[in-house]
């Protein structure tokens, strides 16, 4: 990422940058960490595009972090046209632009230790609950139930079975049934 931090003095309305854009909207400003919105500066590029000022109306106070930095908006800036010849420098433009965009994405900082926290934190909660619902199935309430169960039905369903016969068979007394000792 292209950035230049500067510290405010109170005094200096103009800060320079070194690095290559394609539009103005390119360029990012933020002051101690919150970026400004572009209304509250201008920038001056060199004709190149290789850097140029940033230019505040009002300077901004002493002691704040200044920073800097480009931000490529992924838009598309040249539109090809199926019938028209393809100009070679509109298509290295656009092969520039991309590649810029890339090395932008490339060199975002991630703090890693902050992703092993996160990823450390994640893991103990669902070792835990892991933890729980196996307690619950291995003997505990769930599994014994469940155990229970099986108990019953296996000495309830012989009787269910010898008590009631064939579908077929006509009932003794059709206001009851009559299902064994459970």
């Amino acid at each position: 990422m292209y950035k230049i931090s500067y510290t405010g003095n109170g005094n200096e309305t103009e800060y320079s940058f070194a690095f290559p854009f394609f539009q103005n909207a390119d360029i990012k400003v933020a002051i101690n960490g919150n970026v400004l919105d572009n209304t509250q500066y201008d920038v001056n590029p060199n004709n190149d595009f290789s850097g140029g000022l940033v230019v505040f109306a009002t300077a901004p106070q002493s002691g704040v972090q200044i920073d800097i930095f480009r931000q490529i908006s992924l838009s598309r800036t040249i539109d090809y046209q199926t019938t028209e010849k393809i100009d070679p420098e509109d298509l290295n433009s656009d092969f520039n632009f991309l590649l810029s965009a890339f090395q932008d994405l490339q060199n975002v900082n991630i703090d890693l230790s902050q992703w092993a926290n996160i990823h450390d934190t994640v893991l103990s909660k669902i070792d835990y609950t892991l933890s729980l619902i196996e307690d619950k199935l291995s003997g505990g309430s769930v599994l014994g139930l469940y155990n229970n169960l099986l108990n019953v039905l296996d000495s309830a369903l012989p009787n269910l079975i010898n008590d009631y016969g064939s579908v077929t068979e006509a009932a003794d007394n059709e206001n009851s049934d009559d299902y064994g000792s459970l």
